[in-house]
């Protein structure tokens, strides 16, 4: 499910779990309820795709990444962090940490140090797995041996800990456990050092550094970052190469990585230190498709056209891997629908994804429905109980197009007892999409509170919403905010 309806309009929520529907699936889905559909339909799919050719531009080298590296200000950060593809703490397939259940093993580094559990404190970490058992303490205190693989496991609990001198002391464990050669620790300072976490500063050349250090053992997440530095360089001393963020990632791709696999295909299909070889690409991309990478599905699906084996490959790939994977169904839905990539419009198919797609709680589709049901599209005859139902359950997982679709329903009634007529209930409706910052739905909010639709009239709280929507360029909240000026002087005079 998704985030939970504000607290503040806990009766939107009850709303919206407690109307009944007759049926919780469209009539049309009730014929297929198995996996042989997708199958068929997949089959249709990949047979009326488009052959894959040359993007209209190839300047999308610097924007293929998607962490931006130059000119990065501080208010930027937390966009910098939602958007980066690198996962924190993963360990590569082709150089596996020592850890096994989450706990280290003991190795022989003979660079070993010893800590004393007093560095720790109150912290509430298992420290069984470092037990000195040939210690005679006679106070008992844990005294352990340990290595980088040590320090390592040690850092990223403390990382996690409230308290800051825990967090300055997992910085100081990392710096060590990388400065003693442990790549996993060296590519997570290249993280730090990137996007600024666990108190490190920003600083791209450090971080180019240890993402080599560790690329240089055989990494894969670092390479294809060392990749990505060479994509883009960086101001700080190092110059853009296309030639070696093709090499690295080339190298991250070999060993299997289907991240990496995709990468490289992008770089065959767009031309990216290499000639542009799209038959290159489409096998990159195969590969990637096959282990389960949902944009190297997507890609194909919208511009595969080959082997019959690859038809294949990539029909088992989404059957064994995505079956399940919502938005991947929803794009292939709006494919059909909209007749992109050159597919041949199939209505039926399209609303058989959608109701695939929304089965499986994705908000968008399930918000499709409850528009094919409340205004007879892609062959459904109007169902207003059926277009609630479909809306609640996009509401439910805070889609704002369904909370105002929901609203009107309550407003007028139309729905019957599935939506019986409530001002009070569409205010909350509205409220709670305006909170979620929908321009077209603080316009809304305030028009309510204006003329006391299911709340107190309140011109002055209508004020602050139409100045909200007004601020984002809605021309009805500007000319209501004029009215209300007009009401108040004449009031006043």
């Amino acid at each position: 499910m998704g985030p939970p309806l504000d607290s503040r309009d806990s009766i939107v929520e009850t709303h919206l779990t407690s109307h009944t529907s007759p049926s919780p699936l469209p009539e049309k889905a009730a014929r297929r309820r198995s996996t042989r559909w997708l199958v068929q339909t997949i089959d249709k799919v990949v047979l009326t795709l488009s052959p894959f050719s040359a993007p209209k531009s190839t300047k999308r080298r610097s924007t293929f990444f998607r962490i931006r590296r130059n000119n990065q200000s501080d208010d930027d950060l937390t966009a910098l962090k939602d958007s980066t593809e690198i996962t924190p703490g993963i360990e590569s397939k082709t150089h596996p940490t020592s850890l096994k259940d989450n706990t280290p093993t003991r190795t022989n580094t003979g660079l070993d140090s010893t800590l004393d559990s007093s560095d720790l404190g109150d912290l509430d970490i298992d420290l069984r797995p470092f037990y000195d058992h040939r210690s005679e303490d006679p106070s008992h205190r844990i005294v352990f041996i340990a290595g980088p693989e040590h320090f390592y496991y040690l850092a990223l609990q403390l990382e996690t800990s409230p308290r800051q001198e825990y967090q300055l002391y997992g910085k100081d464990l990392f710096i060590r456990s990388a400065g003693l050669g442990y790549a996993p620790a060296q590519f997570k300072l290249g993280i730090c050092y990137e996007l600024g976490l666990t108190h490190f500063p920003m600083d791209p050349s450090h971080s180019f550094v240890w993402y080599k250090r560790a690329a240089m053992q055989g990494h894969a997440d670092a390479e294809l970052a060392v990749s990505g530095w060479y994509l883009t360089g960086h101001p700080q001393g190092l110059a853009q190469s296309e030639p070696l963020a093709y090499e690295w990632a080339s190298k991250a791709a070999r060993r299997g990585w289907s991240k990496a696999e995709y990468t490289l295909g992008h770089y065959h299909e767009v031309g990216i230190g290499v000639p542009q070889d799209l038959q290159l690409a489409k096998q990159w991309y195969l590969k990637a498709a096959a282990r389960g990478n949902e944009r190297a599905l997507l890609r194909l699906l919208v511009g595969h056209v080959g082997l019959e084996v690859d038809y294949a490959i990539l029909k088992d790939a989404l059957l064994a891997q995505n079956v399940n994977n919502p938005y991947l169904i929803h794009q292939l839905a709006q494919f059909h629908e909209l007749r992109e990539y050159g597919l041949v419009p199939d209505e039926e198919a399209a609303f058989e994804l959608y109701v695939a797609s929304a089965q499986a709680d994705y908000a968008p589709a399930q918000y499709k429905l409850g528009a094919c049901y409340e205004f007879g599209m892609m062959g459904c005859v109007v169902d207003p109980v059926q277009a609630v139902h479909w809306y609640g359950q996009g509401a439910e997982n805070g889609h704002v197009e369904a909370l105002l679709a929901l609203a009107g329903f309550y407003l007028d009634g139309s729905a019957g007892a599935a939506a019986e007529q409530s001002d009070e209930v569409a205010f909350r409706f509205v409220k709670a999409a305006a909170q979620r910052g929908v321009p077209k739905a603080e316009y809304i909010t305030g028009f309510f509170l204006e003329y006391g639709l299911g709340v107190e009239k309140n011109p002055r709280e209508a004020k602050q919403w139409y100045h909200l929507a007004c601020a984002k360029g809605v021309d009805s909240a500007e000319r209501r905010l004029r009215d209300l000026e007009r009401a108040t002087a004449a009031t006043t005079a």
